[in-house]
């Protein structure tokens, strides 16, 4: 059972609210007072806020802002709920961290709709690869729009390996050689964020043998650069005995692409994405292991 928390000064919109919910299975608590609302969310910590935005005594931005900062509640989704002329204030608070708003009125089906589609999403981001122990793709988005919500200066790095899954046969490994490489490069990773004692990183596993990790500004490239040592001294370097010692087409090698936010402002990780597919394909240009950073000011 889910536990919703409705955070409204309108009586009788919370009541109804909660009647509606809880006929569906869900439990739910009420928080009329937007002064209280705050202290009362990171005491209780609910599975998901639906948050009025036009509260006499705090607004439901200011409150979604505050949710998006706290270490306890940033990662819990918050729903909006507002009066359809204020759409313009709902997209406002969306850019700001809410995961999704609700116009009243409303159909019924709409509202369980909207918060089932919340806590499935909520679900996906709470499950694990069996290899690496990593979230996966949509969890790692929603960190970065978290991230970008609150104004962290961040970077996004994604390591993928090239000519990597023979690099793993190679070596012999009991279990197949693509297993084999995600789960090395999921544990040189994790290595490396623990050998130089930077302890703010989110990494995630996207598919094949590629990583996303997230973290401060100031720390991607020491980062970038000891991936790419201990992947050539530890991985790469297995197949010394069976494959040319010389950087080539076929040549073991990682390729990462960098982007961040120091000079260009991201409004969503879906943006941050799209740039990282293009600084990743730079990356692979390389003859040996590489980082490309995107310094571009403004799309081109």
């Amino acid at each position: 059972m889910s536990r919703i928390a409705i955070v409204d000064d309108d009586t009788n919109i919370c009541e109804m609210l909660r009647d509606r919910l809880t006929g569906n299975g869900h439990e739910c608590f009420l928080i009329n007072d937007g002064r209280e609302a705050f202290k009362t969310l990171k005491e209780r910590r609910p599975d998901l806020i639906l948050l009025d935005l036009m509260m006499s005594q705090v607004s439901g931005f200011r409150l979604c802002r505050m949710i998006r900062k706290d270490p306890l509640l940033y990662t819990v989704p918050v729903m909006i709920l507002a009066a359809a002329e204020d759409e313009p204030e709902v997209f406002h608070c969306i850019d700001h961290g809410a995961d999704d708003y609700l116009t009243i009125p409303f159909a019924v089906q709409d509202l369980i709709r909207k918060v089932r589609g919340l806590l499935l999403l909520q679900n996906a981001i709470a499950n694990r690869d069996e290899l690496t122990g990593m979230p996966g793709t949509v969890a790692v988005k929603r960190e970065i729009n978290h991230k970008l919500a609150r104004g962290e200066a961040i970077a996004a790095c994604y390591i993928g390996t090239v000519n990597g899954t023979q690099t793993a046969k190679d070596a012999g490994s009991r279990n197949s050689g693509a297993d084999s490489l995600v789960r090395d490069m999921g544990r040189l990773i994790a290595q490396t964020a623990d050998e130089l004692h930077i302890y703010e990183v989110f990494a995630s596993y996207v598919g094949a043998a590629h990583f996303v990790v997230v973290l401060s500004l100031d720390q991607y490239q020491r980062f970038c650069k000891r991936c790419i040592e201990k992947f050539d001294a530890e991985i790469a370097k297995r197949t010394s005995g069976t494959r040319p010692a010389i950087a080539g087409s076929d040549t073991p090698k990682i390729a990462v692409g960098v982007a961040h936010n120091q000079h260009r402002q991201y409004r969503s990780a879906d943006k941050m994405f799209q740039v990282l597919a293009e600084v990743h394909r730079k990356a692979q240009e390389s003859a040996t292991s590489s980082y490309f950073v995107d310094r571009r000011r403004v799309d081109r």
